[in-house]
């Protein structure tokens, strides 16, 4: 007896459905069973090696080590983890046994739109990663005691044979582990409800991520501003011509690189786009060796200090937006005029690279550096404008929630 040919479509739509929940019950499975896995690696950490590194230092032992600048706030971490574990995670797991129910994806939505909130600890553990592992290098180098220490350790059977280092860095693998969890959940599940509950997660997550990846990204080139800015011993664009003027002069013959970047958003950090060694001719100036740096929305013209490692900047700075930029008929020579607010020029450079390919490269530099400024204010901008409607909107909704008194005519009017 065969089935019919709707019967066959029907049978075969149900099994797809009962192979596709097993697959969402097996993914959903993998994000409660790593999480668990996960607070059991963090308990070694803070048991095992920050615990036995205080019972040490009790016993007048290690005492030059600084905890903090070893694990960070791992403690925080463990606390984050134990709580969403014990308020999110673990309660989804428990009503699925009492109600003999498949685990519901949608009851994980709650306790994720507080991702943000949860796991702001985070923000300063992704921060000081790398400044705890540079420690932990150097005292694993230079201290014997502390290297004897972390091998007895490292041998304990907690440890499944994973290195400190490895420990160290499980935190911020973890944080980005989530979104990869949850898409795969997402992948194998059918239901609107649960597929839009569960690209909501998705969109938390991330966003808290991207949040932390710029502001980690922020601090790089705050660092590496701050390492350039160390670098500049003077400023000398301005002489005077006596050593009265040259008092008054001192006063602003200084140069902030590490400021703002002016008409761009206050949390900007100006870039370094381009630095190198030239042969500038001013006018009909005989050419002299520069080294020149171009920012975000500046171009520095310096000159190397004899003997040391820094340098001094020589000419005014050079913002870029007031910049014209061409190639010159030589090879790697191109030509920079800077323009005054009227739009007339005040000064012009001849540049000379080693070779025509890096001459066109400063020429592409300079045109880019001034296409992604005009981006940064123009955005800005438009964060103004957006800021100032919702204000706007904000101001008129509560005055006209407001009570107020109606005007009434005096009876002998009307």
């Amino acid at each position: 007896m065969f089935c019919s040919g709707a019967r066959v479509a029907k049978v075969w739509k149900f099994l797809f459905y009962v192979v596709l929940c097993c697959h969402q019950q097996e993914a959903i499975w993998e994000l409660l069973q790593t999480e668990s896995d996960y607070i059991k690696k963090l308990h070694v950490i803070t048991d095992l090696f920050l615990c036995g590194l205080l019972n040490l230092q009790e016993s007048g032992l290690l005492i030059e080590v600084e905890p903090s600048r070893l694990f960070g706030n791992i403690q925080e971490i463990v606390l984050l983890h134990t709580s969403l574990w014990t308020e999110v995670l673990l309660p989804v797991l428990e009503r699925a046994r009492q109600n003999h129910t498949l685990l519901n994806p949608v009851d994980l939505q709650q306790g994720f739109s507080t991702f943000s909130y949860r796991f702001k600890p985070y923000i300063r553990y992704c921060m000081e990663e790398e400044s705890c592992m540079e420690y932990m290098r150097t005292l694993l180098k230079d201290n014997e005691l502390f290297r004897i220490y972390v091998t007895w350790a490292e041998t304990h059977k907690q440890c499944s044979r994973l290195k400190l280092t490895d420990m160290l860095v499980k935190p911020h693998q973890r944080l980005t582990k989530y979104p990869l969890l949850l898409k795969s959940v997402l992948k194998k599940t059918d239901d609107p409800a649960a597929r839009e509950a569960v690209t909501r997660m998705i969109a938390v997550v991330e966003g808290f991520i991207n949040s932390v990846d710029s502001q980690m990204r922020q601090r790089e080139e705050k660092q590496k501003l701050t390492a350039i800015a160390s670098r500049i011993e003077a400023y000398e664009a301005v002489e005077g011509a006596s050593e009265e003027v040259e008092k008054i002069l001192r006063e602003y013959n200084q140069f902030d690189l590490t400021a703002p970047v002016m008409g761009a958003s206050p949390d900007e950090i100006r870039q370094l786009h381009l630095e190198g060694a030239l042969k500038m001719k001013e006018g009909k100036e005989s050419r002299m060796d520069v080294y020149c740096f171009l920012f975000t929305d500046v171009l520095l013209i310096t000159k190397p200090v004899k003997r040391v490692e820094k340098v001094k900047v020589i000419r005014q700075p050079l913002v870029i937006q007031n910049m014209v930029c061409r190639e010159l008929k030589d090879p790697g020579a191109f030509l920079l005029i800077y323009l005054n607010e009227f739009r007339t020029a005040v000064a012009s450079y001849c540049f000379q690279a080693n070779s025509a390919t890096q001459g066109r490269s400063w020429v592409e530099a300079v045109y880019n550096a001034q296409n992604q400024l005009q981006k940064l204010r123009s955005e800005s901008q438009r964060e103004e404008r957006e800021e100032e409607e919702e204000d706007e909107t904000e101001s008129s909704m509560s005055t006209s929630s407001s009570p107020s008194l109606q005007h009434k005519e005096p009876l002998g009017k009307r």
